[in-house]
């Protein structure tokens, strides 16, 4: 990733976490270190990022085990959460919980667009494991948000690259994936009924390990 961004020529000064998820995150370090650049989020999810570093030798490290370098937390939030890119804004949007707790999308109003992190999915299975105790209903109320922010164009955290980046089809279906968990929890008596019905609905999102683990979680 930093020789393309390199390759392109453009001057690298900000890195946004749109969550504390590790995945998202924990790398950030090897490319502002090379860029010069600042790593920068809410502070609720700054505080997330606390956390994942704590669960790192319990969830992180065994998920990808000597795969992750030293990822000590060194974003910052900016005044008013906004930032100015030639002369753009771009704003952080905090939405609340959506697959974990305190989440935020970047709102760039010049180009109808929002990078919406893991609050919107484009083809792959969501992460469950964190929607219990009105978690749905919360993250339902993450992508109204986003919804009224009006974006044409949407960038997701999680995407099949077959498809395209329409922002209402991408929010219609993440809602729809939380329906469909609601009916089928309701119908299904165990992590691996869920499981299969899930896939059976959704047969062409990728990640199904994503579903299992949210499964599990969900009937423990």
């Amino acid at each position: 990733m930093g020789d393309w961004v390199e390759a392109t020529g453009k001057n690298l000064t900000h890195i946004f976490a749109t969550h504390g998820h590790g995945d998202h995150w924990f790398t950030a370090g090897v490319l502002a270190e090379r860029f010069g650049a600042q790593v920068v989020a809410s502070a609720g999810t700054i505080t997330q990022m606390h956390r994942n570093v704590s669960l790192r030798p319990h969830f992180w490290d065994r998920l990808f085990p000597g795969q992750i370098p030293d990822a000590p937390v060194t974003a910052v939030t900016v005044p008013g959460n906004r930032l100015s890119l030639e002369g753009h804004d771009l704003v952080i949007v905090e939405v609340g919980h959506s697959d974990t707790d305190e989440t935020s999308v970047l709102h760039v109003p010049d180009l109808e667009l929002v990078v919406a992190g893991d609050v919107v999915h484009n083809g792959v299975h969501q992460y469950l494991a964190e929607s219990r105790d009105g978690g749905r209903d919360a993250w339902r109320e993450a992508l109204t948000v986003v919804e009224g922010l009006r974006p044409r164009r949407i960038v997701t955290g999680h995407k099949n690259k077959e498809l395209d980046d329409d922002a209402a089809r991408a929010i219609a279906e993440t809602r729809l994936y939380l329906d469909a968990t609601d009916e089928l929890l309701g119908r299904q008596e165990d992590a691996l009924g869920f499981f299969h019905a899930m896939l059976e609905r959704f047969p062409e999102r990728l990640n199904p390990g994503a579903l299992w683990g949210g499964a599990v979680a969900l009937y423990a």
